[in-house]
């Protein structure tokens, strides 16, 4: 009785091992960036703002992660999970601006940028390391 039940049990954990491929992605594919939008690091945004003023500051992350964990002083948030909000939000942003886009560690960030661009957006730069480089650093943080 016990061998028959071995079996069955063996031949159905094999049968879900099946079609996997030890080589299957485990991220996203990575994100093909024009060469026009480019990257800032937390310690060059103190400075980008002093000189650039009328910079946007776009954070795409969601409301309970800005609830969570703060934000960059003065940023607006853009949700990238909100769809079609999102692409409305966008476009009422002055396309002529500088602007700042980050999320916690820049995938979220580097989509919304691609979008953007395609948006006609003339200056993106993506903020190298995302929110958590932010804070590792020690900037200001809103709350």
């Amino acid at each position: 009785m016990r061998s028959p039940l071995l079996c069955l049990l063996l031949s159905l954990v094999l049968l879900s091992q099946q079609g996997r491929s030890e080589s299957a992605p485990t991220s996203p594919p990575e994100v093909v960036l024009p060469a026009e939008i480019g990257f800032i690091t937390p310690a060059d945004v103190q400075r980008h703002l002093v000189e650039q003023l009328d910079t946007q500051i776009i954070d795409v992350r969601t409301e309970e992660e800005r609830r969570l964990r703060g934000s960059i002083l003065n940023s607006l948030n853009i949700d990238h999970f909100h769809g079609q909000r999102k692409l409305d939000a966008l476009a009422k942003l002055d396309k002529s601006k500088p602007t700042i886009v980050y999320c916690a560690i820049g995938g979220r960030a580097k989509l919304v940028a691609l979008e953007m661009h395609q948006m006609g957006f003339k200056n993106i730069l993506l903020l190298k390391g995302g929110f958590n480089a932010w804070t590792a650093t020690g900037q200001a943080v809103a709350k």
